[in-house]
């Protein structure tokens, strides 16, 4: 099934990592680095250059971040898994990474957290929820919180159900 943008990336060859704020610490208590959500080939959001993140956490769930972003980062976290709409294969991979990203984002050392896709619609919308989850959001805030940052992220359903019932 092809993504959301996929045709307009295709036929504008932009490949871009790009992310949208999410959360700040300002929103959560607790939170000490900001938490952003996005794609590595996506048209929204602020682009990540590879200069300005020597102390962020990238959390790559497609497997798709630019090996120059990969390198820059203070830690690249890998967990990628398919974006299908049905049981995640490794989820217990998915809920170690969120974890380990939740506590990062708790100690100070990092400034921002990206939770990246290939668009930034469903497997980062996944992780990002289940971090906001972990700073105590419900699963039906984490989602509007989502939804308001990325409109028409969490169009997989098994992926919105699982954040709201959690």
């Amino acid at each position: 099934m092809a993504g959301l943008e996929d045709g307009v990336i295709a036929a504008s060859q932009i490949h871009e990592a790009r992310a949208n704020v999410v959360a700040t610490p300002a929103d959560l208590a607790g939170l000490t680095a900001s938490l952003w959500m996005g794609g590595a080939r996506s048209l929204r959001g602020v682009s990540l250059h590879a200069d300005g993140l020597a102390r962020s956490l990238i959390v790559d769930c497609a497997g798709e971040m630019p090996q120059a972003v990969r390198e820059a980062a203070a830690v690249w976290l890998p967990c990628v898994f398919v974006d299908h709409d049905g049981p995640v294969a490794g989820m217990h991979r998915v809920e170690a990474a969120a974890r380990e990203a939740a506590i990062l984002a708790r100690t100070g050392d990092i400034d921002s957290v990206y939770v990246m896709c290939t668009h930034g619609m469903n497997r980062s919308g996944l992780v990002t929820g289940m971090i906001l989850r972990e700073f105590g959001l419900t699963g039906p805030a984490a989602v509007d919180r989502i939804a308001t940052a990325r409109p028409g992220a969490l169009s997989n359903l098994w992926f919105r159900q699982l954040l709201q019932e959690a």
